[in-house]
């Protein structure tokens, strides 16, 4: 990781944060992209240029609830400090509510795609231990669970 004061280089593949650390800016990507994981390895999403991603702790005030990392080039970002999103609270208060309703909904709905996922998961593995599972079946199954992974309109942090 290179870091100045308003920009940050990540090397690709590199840990950027992850579940249960505690925010203190968010980040907007300039350059490369970005894997949003839960704490499963289930990939939520994958952020580029123009996206923000950091921001719903900041906004909630809670610790990270997602993993950030690196893709497979380098990942170059503009930091958003946490105070741009502190003085955000306080200025808008209607604004406020619906980026926290947007936010939690968020949280809600990768929660349930990462249960989803894995509940596809054991349906195969237990399927393929029983002897229970054909070729159709199967594909059928791991294209089920690619398109859940590929959900573009998932993002937290």
């Amino acid at each position: 990781m290179q870091r100045n004061k308003s920009s940050i280089i990540w090397n690709p593949g590199e840990l950027i944060y992850e579940i249960g650390s505690i925010p203190e800016e968010a980040y907007l990507i300039l350059e490369g992209y970005v894997n949003i994981e839960t704490v499963d390895n289930f990939r939520l999403n994958r952020l580029g240029i123009g996206e923000i991603f950091g921001e719903t702790s900041l906004l909630l005030g809670t610790k990270r609830t997602v993993t950030a990392k690196a893709c497979a080039q380098k990942v170059v970002a503009n930091i958003i400090p946490k105070d741009y999103f502190l003085k955000l609270k306080d200025t808008d208060v209607v604004l406020n509510a619906l980026i926290r309703k947007t936010q939690v909904r968020l949280m809600d709905a990768n929660k349930k795609a990462n249960q989803l996922a894995n509940e596809v998961s054991q349906l195969l593995s237990s399927l393929k231990g029983n002897g229970n599972i054909d070729g159709e079946l199967s594909n059928r199954i791991s294209i089920l669970r690619k398109k859940i992974s590929e959900i573009d309109s998932i993002n937290t942090d």
